[in-house]
């Protein structure tokens, strides 16, 4: 069907109307007029994709990635990186259109931290072992679609692939997924596998290798260094399977922001919930925080977190469970990075009963910002600032960092 695409649609699809139906349309950008066909379609609500670019916009990138559409891994790849900033705004408001007025139009203005290509640090890689391809998942699909040439991966993932692949097909390797991590640097890399024993080293320019156990655990068997060194301000060590701020080139800049906005506040306290292997925390104490806490469910992640920060108190349990304790003392600051599927409705209702003086929020997705900002403002908290950073370059996926203030009650 010939569409006019009249916006944005929250996660990143072309929005247009049709037929009497809302569309939704991959690859097409506001302003196009595309040939859509049909993905699939629901009580008058249809997913599709631009097969044909009628009338394209002055946004459009003439040289995508040659496997755009097919690699789920950058949905914006048709967006020049010029015109990135406004779109991911633009979807971002998309997305709070259900959310609190306040939360849209604070959007509206914020200010968008933009990243270069090249930007992973981290990449979790599939490894297809009846088509002996390791790549990145296909949209809504469990095959895996070559990646060389990519455009967000590094120069050390790239060169590094193909004898990865070749390690796992002479190991004879069933169907799994490799973590790979590297430094800032790009310069050291290691691998976790989530698929059994790991091939017998070395391979390629990889440090090490080794198997992952139940909560990202490294098991016996591997070889090599277990982690890589982040050199910031404070040297963090994350070990393989650690979650981790994947953008290069944005994670200085947000170790400084979040360090910033602690000295500017000066509190006595902060807790940092899901505190990983502690990238927020250093940046509290960076800033001057007296005393911090740091809270995280994952058991090695906590671990490195102590190695990392010693002066740190860590708490290895779910934030839910943390919250359930009595509430902080004066001038406490919560830091709070969920994953994508934002606070749980325990967490989020835990929070707000635990009333910390003020909150950091670092979402990455702007839907579950919207839910979980409407929380904050409805328990008194006052929206203090927000910006969009572009972690996810190449993607819709835009990181909310937002500050809220406790208010009069």
């Amino acid at each position: 069907m010939r569409l006019e695409i009249t916006g944005f649609a929250g996660g990143g699809r072309g929005l247009a109307r049709g037929g009497g139906k809302v569309w939704f349309v991959a690859g097409a950008l506001p302003g196009e007029v595309v040939e859509a066909g049909v993905e699939r379609e629901r009580a008058g609500i249809v997913e599709a994709r631009a097969e044909e670019v009628v009338v394209a916009s002055l946004a459009r990138e003439p040289a995508p990635c040659p496997v755009a559409g097919a690699c789920g891994g950058c949905d914006l790849a048709h967006v020049r990186r010029a015109a990135a900033s406004a779109a991911l705004r633009d979807i971002a408001i998309g997305a709070l259109r259900h959310s609190p007025p306040v939360l849209a139009d604070a959007v509206r203005e914020a200010p968008v931290r933009a990243s270069e290509m090249a930007w992973r640090l981290r990449a979790r890689l599939h490894w297809d072992s009846a088509r002996k391809v390791l790549g990145f998942r296909t949209g809504r699909s469990h095959a895996a679609v070559e990646i060389s040439p990519c455009r967000v991966v590094s120069p050390l993932l790239l060169r590094t692939l193909p004898e990865l692949a070749a390690a796992l097909e002479r190991g004879a390797a069933r169907d799994g997924e490799l973590d790979w991590i590297e430094d800032l640097a790009a310069e050291r890399a290691v691998a976790g596998w989530w698929g059994g024993t790991v091939p017998d080293g070395p391979v390629g320019e990889l440090a090490g290798f080794h198997p992952l156990a139940a909560g990202a655990a490294i098991a016996p068997g591997g070889w090599g260094d277990r982690g890589v060194v982040m050199q910031l301000p404070r040297p963090l060590h994350v070990p393989a399977g650690a979650f981790f701020q994947g953008n290069r080139h944005l994670v200085p800049g947000l170790f400084a922001r979040v360090s910033e906005i602690v000295r500017a506040v000066g509190p006595a306290r902060v807790v940092d919930l899901y505190g990983g292997v502690g990238f927020l925390s250093a940046a509290a104490r960076d800033g001057g925080a007296a005393a911090v806490t740091l809270v995280e469910a994952s058991a090695p992640a906590a671990a490195a977190a102590r190695r990392n920060l010693p002066e740190v108190t860590v708490t290895a349990a779910p934030a839910e469970a943390f919250l359930s304790s009595p509430g902080p003392a004066s001038g406490t600051l919560a830091i709070v990075d969920p994953p994508r599927t934002g606070l749980s409705r325990v967490a989020g209702e835990g929070l707000v009963r635990w009333r910390p003086e003020r909150v950091v929020l670092l979402a990455c997705d702007a839907a579950r910002f919207g839910r979980d900002g409407a929380r904050l403002l409805a328990a008194g908290y006052v929206l203090e600032s927000v910006e969009l950073w572009d972690l996810f370059a190449g993607s819709h996926h835009v990181e909310v960092l937002a500050s809220f203030g406790r208010g009069a009650r």
